[in-house]
């Protein structure tokens, strides 16, 4: 028995600290409800079952899912100094979570796609903006975590580095968008020459038009750079010491990070999907398959270097 329980790593001293975390993470959970019942601005049980708003349920379940990895990143640091420290910390990093997915979304909604209304499409029930809402929240919430877990989670100062690192990565994902954008234009112009379709198409006028297909890809790529980004806090120190030579290093391989994503993906997209037209199957014909796939290939790639240098 004796040998049993020292393969087991749980002292008796650490099982309040693991209650404190688990009852707070809950509560922070439940509050989700409320939160989403006020953006919304009627119950969850109105918009959800008898509307049957299916773009707000995936924005809610990419909430849930967003707070959940955020959640993962405070628990992650070291326990405070006693339980008021530990529920104080908590607290703090918890709150801070909940609000930095509330200014994604704003930040999303008015800086990254101001051409569309990302909130209004989803309370009339736009699947693809409920899609690319969610995979926003979670890429942020996945880039964020790893910068939890990278600092030191015991001491308020963390707070202000998680917060410089958040700012970082709407700057990333900002320019993924400014990216996917780009892309769009031009395989659309492409497809405008050969076939003389409608020309005024743009990536925001697709997702407020209901394209399922672009919005799946769009939170792919998304997806991807936040996995490939938190391999970052793998490859630099954190020093408390040396701090903005720490953030100005994870910053320059954190963008590394983005571009080699970004490129790996493109190549095996080359491979895996060879003689097809992105371009024509996702932004004119709507294929979801297509669309899914590359979406895949996104978070895969990204899957992979964190597997390697995460």
């Amino acid at each position: 028995m004796e040998q049993l329980n020292s393969m087991i790593m749980l002292s008796d001293g650490s099982i309040g600290y693991y209650v404190i975390d688990f009852v707070i993470m809950l509560g922070f959970m439940a509050a989700l409800r409320l939160i989403a019942s006020s953006i919304a601005g009627t119950s969850l049980a109105e918009i959800l079952a008898r509307r049957d708003n299916f773009a707000a349920g995936i924005t809610l379940a990419g909430a849930v899912i967003a707070v959940s990895i955020l959640m993962m990143g405070v628990v992650a640091g070291e326990a405070g100094r006693s339980y008021i420290d530990e529920i104080s910390l908590m607290a703090a990093y918890g709150v801070l979570a909940v609000a930095l997915m509330g200014v994604t979304r704003k930040i999303f909604d008015h800086i990254a796609l101001p051409s569309v209304s990302i909130h209004a499409e989803i309370l009339r029930g736009n699947l693809a903006a409920g899609v690319v809402d969610a995979g926003n929240m979670i890429s942020t919430a996945v880039m964020v975590r790893a910068a939890m877990s990278w600092i030191d989670g015991s001491s308020f100062l963390g707070l202000v580095v998680v917060l410089v690192i958040y700012l970082f990565s709407q700057l990333l994902l900002l320019g993924a968008t400014l990216y996917r954008k780009k892309v769009f234009e031009i395989r659309h112009q492409q497809n405008y020459n050969q076939n003389g379709d409608n020309s005024d198409k743009t990536l925001a006028s697709e997702i407020a038009n209901g394209n399922v297909a672009l919005a799946l890809r769009f939170a792919g790529h998304r997806l991807g750079v936040g996995l490939a980004v938190t391999a970052t806090s793998g490859m630099v120190i954190y020093d408390p010491a040396l701090l903005l030579w720490s953030l100005l290093a994870w910053s320059v391989v954190a963008v590394m990070m983005f571009l080699a994503q970004t490129g790996f993906s493109i190549v095996l997209r080359q491979i895996l999907l060879p003689g097809i037209n992105i371009g024509q199957e996702v932004g004119e014909q709507r294929n979801i398959a297509i669309g899914s796939i590359e979406a895949a290939i996104y978070i895969g790639v990204g899957f992979t270097f964190v597997g390697l240098l995460g």
